[in-house]
């Protein structure tokens, strides 16, 4: 016959330290991601902020060309580099671009028989680690077709 215990008022050592494990791991994994999702959040809102700033320096550029005014590289507050190698972190210049006159092909072609300009952008974030590259056309010398 099986005895029953009449007195099961308290509780073990040893169910007591499962439970402080059992509820222990749970609040680590349940703060991981909570660490997580927030660093999360803050990497997406730099490189938010990166993108509008590449997508601001696009714009002005754009402008510029379209004026028929070669951009001015202190104006902008960025780094003017030649033919697209010369892209490098510089933290005190982390927006960098460049720009080549094109035909209607897109091809490189001499400043004189250009028809429009492709534009050329990088801007670091992440203390360097990572950047935002962004493209894009203009004609040159405002309204007109291209023909």
């Amino acid at each position: 016959m099986i005895r029953i215990i009449n007195n099961q008022r308290g509780v073990t050592l040893i169910e007591t330290v499962a439970a402080a494990a059992i509820i222990a791991i749970i609040m680590v994994t349940i703060l991981g991601a909570l660490l997580y999702g927030q660093k999360m959040i803050v990497f997406t809102d730099t490189k938010n902020n990166a993108g509008a700033d590449g997508q601001e320096l696009v714009d002005n550029i754009m402008s510029s060309l379209t004026k028929g005014v070669l951009p001015n590289a202190e104006a902008l507050d960025a780094a003017d580099v030649i033919n697209g190698s010369n892209f490098f972190y510089d933290s005190s210049k982390p927006k960098q671009y460049w720009y080549e006159p094109v035909d209607i092909n897109g091809k490189s072609v001499a400043l004189s028989s250009a028809k429009g300009y492709q534009v050329h952008v990088r801007v670091y974030y992440n203390n360097g680690e990572s950047y935002i590259e962004l493209e894009a056309f203009t004609k040159k010398h405002g309204t007109g077709d291209l023909i």
